[in-house]
């Protein structure tokens, strides 16, 4: 692609210590071996992983996905001989993930440099995660991703990790300068939708129970939709759909939702930190640092009172700088991909720049990462424009 109030949360407060101090600037990530390095991962990128028919980029070459009928019979079969309900292993399975974050990635390189092709990638991107909103005729369902065979067949089971980025992607579009008032208006009405869905159906008495239900009404076995009484680092999911649904729509029976449950959103994400290292070992991998925070940043900035507002940035700096530190975290230990994810999630908090360590990191994985490896082509691209745009704006 070329160019052209005071925290009521001890934990988070003790944290906030350990959050990364300013640098000097050297400009290296504006070198352009790193920006030509992008373009041609972009471009080979679109070429094997992206279909025009969808709109979206996939993990797997797009001339190697499952049928639509084996898809309708929710093959490959598991290695146990269990329906493959969420597409695992075929290169569907994370296309709203993934196209997510890289939509949020197009905007950032396109609020810095303008570029027309930026632009246009964005629109199709977004087309991408509305079709996956869309195609299966299930109102308020987000699926993993869409066949490019046919360009409408799904997997009928999709995780709140799909919802986040999924949401968190056509909410950044939504306010960039790219997005027309038809695109608007449509991704107002899946917001609603999806609103909507969570609030008829995140039930106690579901099973498992505070889960929506997935397509077709196929078992959520992994437990991946519940939405309420969850870990820290879940703890704004729900909370970010009702917001990015007040954002779009200006309903404030949307905003009254959310409300009703701020105080789990702030408490429950303030309980990241302090938490024992099995948690962070094995319940939050990189990819859920991510996640975390694109879910917070959006509250945090649809969030209409002001204490409030502070009280977020703070949860995220604390959380931020907190993750700088645990060993858990160190992306010099981490491949591409999971050092890009963390480090991408980081940026979003305000208070939070990126050290002049963790800067080289990403500047080697950018040159590191290869045109086979679509998990990390994806990560660094959204890391770098995130990284290069924090740079312009002096943070």
């Amino acid at each position: 692609m070329k160019t052209s109030s005071a925290l009521p949360f001890a934990a988070v407060a003790a944290a906030l210590s350990l959050a990364p101090s300013a640098f000097a600037e050297t400009g290296g990530l504006a070198d352009p071996k790193f920006e030509q390095k992008l373009d041609a991962l972009w471009d080979d990128a679109a070429k094997t992983f992206y279909s025009p028919k969808t709109n979206l980029f996939y993990t797997a070459p797009v001339d190697k996905m499952p049928s639509p009928e084996e898809i309708a019979e929710y093959k490959p079969l598991k290695k146990n001989g269990d329906p493959n309900y969420m597409g695992g292993g075929t290169g569907i399975e994370d296309c709203s993930m993934l196209c997510g974050i890289m939509l949020v990635g197009l905007c950032d390189k396109y609020e810095l440099t303008g570029d027309a092709e930026t632009a246009e990638w964005a629109r199709r991107i977004a087309r991408g995660l509305m079709l996956a909103d869309t195609v299966h005729g299930d109102p308020g369902f987000v699926a993993r991703g869409v066949s490019p065979a046919d360009g409408k067949s799904v997997y009928p089971e999709t995780s709140r990790d799909q919802y986040t980025h999924n949401i968190h992607g056509l909410w950044t579009y939504f306010h960039s300068k790219i997005a027309s008032d038809a695109e608007k208006a449509e991704i107002a009405k899946i917001f609603r939708e999806v609103a909507e869905k969570m609030k008829r159906e995140i039930r106690p008495d579901t099973d498992p129970p505070y889960t929506y239900r997935l397509h077709k009404g196929v078992p959520d076995k992994r437990g991946v939709a519940k939405m309420h009484d969850v870990h820290p680092h879940e703890a704004a999911r729900l909370g970010m759909i009702y917001a990015a649904a007040y954002d779009a729509t200006k309903d404030k029976k949307y905003l009254n939702w959310y409300n009703s449950i701020y105080k789990d959103i702030a408490e429950g994400s303030a309980k990241f930190i302090g938490m024992g290292e099995p948690y962070y070992k094995h319940l939050v991998p990189a990819y859920s640092v991510a996640q975390m925070n694109a879910s917070l940043q959006l509250v945090r900035d649809v969030e209409p009172n002001a204490a409030r507002k502070i009280q977020l940035s703070q949860i995220m700096d604390a959380i931020s700088g907190f993750i700088d530190k645990y060993p858990v975290y160190r992306v010099s230990d981490k491949g591409v991909r999971d050092a890009s994810e963390i480090m991408w999630g980081q940026m979003l908090a305000k208070g939070y720049k990126l050290s002049a360590a963790r800067r080289e990191i990403l500047e080697r994985n950018v040159m590191k990462v290869g045109p086979r490896d679509p998990y990390g082509i994806y990560m660094a691209f959204s890391a770098y424009w995130r990284a290069r745009l924090d740079e312009a704006r002096g943070k």
